[in-house]
């Protein structure tokens, strides 16, 4: 009878037929690499509203889309607001402000708020 010898390549350091550890090698590409900088062209800017002086923050990406961030002082100062929330509204499930939306769009057509896509 012949013998048969039967080697096999020695595993590799994860073992034979491991998954690459794809989620360690983008956290060790990150630490080697550094933080990011921010590269998005875009800024937040207050914006004051003309009818209650309430002042947002509000970022115009195109014509249709801008991102406005209120603040609690800002919902507090806010009159369309707090006539919602005297009706018994949640000032949390109010859609939007028109006065200050149209506020916004002044602040876009006067320079101050610029439209800036991401």
């Amino acid at each position: 009878m012949t013998e048969v010898s039967r080697t096999r390549a020695p595993a590799g350091p994860r073992g034979a037929g491991a998954r690459p550890d794809r989620q360690g090698q983008a956290e060790r590409t990150a630490a080697a690499d550094g933080p990011r900088p921010d590269e998005r062209r875009f800024r937040y800017c207050p914006v004051q509203c003309a009818e209650c002086g309430a002042v947002v923050q509000a970022a115009k990406f195109s014509e249709q889309h801008t991102s406005v961030q209120w603040d609690a002082t800002a919902v507090r100062r806010c009159a369309e607001f707090s006539r919602a929330a005297a009706a018994g509204e949640q000032t949390a499930l109010i859609e939007r402000c028109d006065a200050m939306r149209a506020s916004i769009e002044t602040a876009v057509r006067a320079g101050r708020l610029p439209v800036a896509p991401p």
